[in-house]
Parts: C-alpha cells; structure tokens; sequence
C-alpha cells in the first residue's frame, strides 16, 4: 500500500543504511546561490563586469594581472546586503499545480577587504573574500503525488514533509601577484578557501493528524550539520591591452572540494525520544569559472566592458557521495544534478567632474540562469520514489532571468573612492558600498 510504505521509507532509508558518506541534506540545498558577482560596488553597479576592466584593488580576487595598473598602494573595503528569493514546490497539492512558494532570506556582511602595493613591473596584494552568504528559512508539506492512489486509505501517496533552516558561508583568503611583459599583464592568486555551515532539518512522515503507522515507529529523521572545512583554490588571468583604447582578458578559477564531517542523523521516536542514527561526511564542490572580458575607452570620459564566464555549477553536488541511501535504483548518488551555466555581464561608466571631484554613474545588464539541483529518474518502469523526486525536483521551469545595476561613485580630495550600487534580479537583489582609500 503507498501510505504505508511511505510512512516507513524514511526509517528504511537511513536504518537500513552503512554508509561512509552522506550528500548535503538535498530540501536545503535545492538552490544554492553561489555569488560570483566581483567584489566592489563598481562592478555590481556595471551588472558584474569586470573581467576586462580589472583596475582596481578588487582585481586580486577578479582577475589578478589587472592589479598591474595601480599606480600606488590601495586599500578597498566592501560592505554587502543580500537578500534571496527561494522557489519550492512546497504546498500540499504543488505537485498538481506546479505553484511554488518563495523562501530565502536577507543578510548584510562586510564582503571584501584587501591592500594592494605596486613596485613598479609588478605589484602584490592580499585580500579576504566572503562569496557566499546564504540564510533560507522553509517548511515543506507532506505533498500528495499525482498518479499514486492508495485505495486502503482512500488518498494519494505522499512525499515526506519538512522544515529547515541554512546558515552557509564561504570566505576565501588570498595572496595574489601580477608582473608586466610588455603589453601582456599576467598574474595569479592562490586562496585558501573555507565552507561554514549550520543546518537544521526535520523531515517528518506523518501528517499533523496522527497516522497509526507512525505511532508504531519512527515520526521524523533529524539531519544535523554544524561544521567548517577548508581547501586549496587558484584564480589565474591574463590582460592584453594592444592600444590604449581597448583591452581583453583571460581569467581562469579553480577551486576546492569541501567535505564536512560532523553530519549527524538522528530518529525521533514516537514517544519522543531521540537516537543517533549515524555521523557521516557531507561533501560540496565550489564551482569552479572560466571567462572572458573585453573593455573598451569611446572617449575619456565613457566605458564599456562585457564578460562572459562558464560557470561549472554541477560541482555543487558529488556524485561520489551517497544521497539517503542506494537501497533503490531510484535513490543513487548520480542522479541528482546541476547544470553548468553561461552568464553574460554587460556595464557601461561614464565619467564627469563635479568641480576638481570625479563623479562616475554606471549602469549594467547581466544574465542569471536557473541552477537548482534536478533529478534524473531511472528508465524503467513506474517508481513511487522516482514520481516523487521527479516531480519535486524538476516540476518548476527552468529560466534564466535578466537582471540590472545601477551606482554611483566619487573620488574626494584624491585620497578616498567611495562607491555604491544596486543590483536586481528575480531571486537575488543586493545593495553595495565599497570604499578604497590611497596612503
């Protein structure tokens, strides 16, 4: 009967299990929003760009060989403001409609802080780099799945329900270097790069109304996650300027596979009692990128500049890790998914004097593609669990969304840039205030 036997699937699940490893809880990470917008409000305001234009001290983190330009030390703070917009199929009958809810939540964060010194042919800086922040509040319902009725219970078969909150930080702290050969700027970080998490999940099987089965057995499975874990990340690029109007560049980033040990999960009894089950590892790739940017001068005044990147999202989830458990062909590692993605950044600056002060506006476009975690469901035959997954995880469209920028920013008395911008787009909006002060 499917009642039944999804009232026990989940103490199957993880009872029955030996595992050494465990992927990230999948409701929490559905929709991870790695945030490879560059550093500095100056390039948020140009819709991300700046690849090509890389002539600030955010360059040690962007594309290293752009910092060959500085003329003298400079020290850049950015101070960031997030909020997300999550999209689930979390109501009981979404499955049918398709209808999703929207969690996420908002968070502020100094995001960027480095010091640059130039000596000549080449320069050298040091920077710390918060890429991601993300908090995601949600609570899913048992959702009732279509084509699977139980004519025992007179109802349709249900996907568990559950409620959780994220807590995700990754920070990187790097050392970069660029050098001069002629009218090619090359240049290279190494970064030591750190996941934090704290994550709370229960994932319950039995409706608010008391079911019989759950009485006889386990009600919910408790996943715990509080862990931090580093590894080792390259950021290479290069900047060739063949006049004095126009400049291209070529930037490449690698990054490190995190495993988190410490994932706890644990049984809620029926009587209330709580039993750990098993502590496994959790493991997570940050994506690694590959772009290019051009920047071009019309006049002194005014720039554009445009980058496309590569973006190896599918890293997020290890197919070498185990989801739940391998008890069925419908529940293996290999099919749960992200997409790699292309993103296209677009920005224009235009500069004018307000007296002896420089004011520049900007304004941008960029491109945000969809990068949930999907599902591929077994070829053969009808599966309860397969329809399940299949339509939680792959029921909403994929889209790419258009989003646009906009700041200011002014240099006073040649010592201090400040700058500001915001950024919009269907899931992330975000507001920038970065400030660069020359010794």
């Amino acid at each position: 009967m499917i009642g039944r036997v999804l009232g026990i699937w989940g103490a199957v699940l993880v009872i029955g299990s030996t595992l050494t490893h465990a992927q990230v809880d999948l409701e929490s990470f559905q929709q991870v929003e790695f945030n490879f917008v560059p550093p500095g409000a100056r390039a948020t305001a140009m819709g991300g760009t700046f690849l090509g234009l890389a002539d600030d001290a955010t360059a040690a983190q962007t594309n290293p060989a752009g910092l060959v330009v500085l003329a003298r030390p400079e020290v850049a703070f950015e101070f960031k403001v997030l909020e997300y917009g999550i999209e689930r199929l979390a109501a009981r009958d979404s499955l049918f409609t398709l209808e999703p809810t929207r969690f996420g939540g908002r968070t502020a964060f100094p995001s960027f802080l480095s010091v640059t010194y130039p000596t000549g042919t080449w320069t050298v800086a040091v920077f710390r780099h918060e890429f991601l922040r993300l908090r995601d509040d949600y609570r899913l319902d048992m959702r009732e799945v279509p084509g699977w009725w139980d004519p025992d219970r007179g109802q349709l078969g249900r996907l568990f329900k559950s409620e959780g909150t994220l807590d995700l930080r990754g920070i990187q702290y790097g050392l970069a270097v660029a050098v001069r050969l002629g009218r090619l700027d090359v240049g290279a970080a190494a970064k030591l790069v750190q996941l934090r998490v704290l994550s709370s999940i229960r994932r319950d099987n039995c409706d608010p109304i008391p079911d019989p089965d759950c009485r006889r057995g386990q009600t919910a499975l408790l996943f715990d996650l509080d862990d931090q874990a580093t590894g080792v990340g390259f950021t290479g690029g290069l900047v060739l300027r063949p006049s004095r109007r126009f400049q291209a560049a070529l930037v490449g980033e690698f990054n490190p596979r995190i495993h988190w040990t410490g994932n706890r999960l644990r049984a809620q009894r029926a009587d209330g009692s709580v039993q750990t089950l098993e502590v496994t590892e959790a493991a997570m790739g940050v994506p690694n990128r590959v772009g290019v940017g051009i920047a071009y001068r019309l006049r002194d005044t005014l720039r554009l500049a445009a980058d496309v990147l590569w973006v190896q999202y599918a890293r997020i989830v290890d197919p070498e890790a185990r989801v739940f458990s391998n008890h069925t062909p419908a529940v293996t590692p290999d099919r749960f998914f992200v997409r790699n993605r292309w993103e296209f950044h677009g920005g224009i600056e235009y500069v004018f004097f307000t007296r002896r002060t420089p004011v520049a506006l900007r304004a941008g476009l960029f491109v945000n593609p969809e990068r949930r975690i999907h599902y591929r469901r077994p070829a053969d035959g009808r599966d309860f669990e397969a329809d399940a997954f299949d339509f939680a995880y792959n029921g909403l469209p994929d889209e790419t969304n258009v989003g646009v920028s906009a700041g200011v920013g002014a240099v006073l008395r040649r010592r201090l840039q400040v700058d500001g911008a915001l950024s919009y787009s269907k899931f992330i909006r975000q507001a920038s205030f970065s400030f660069v002060f020359f010794p």
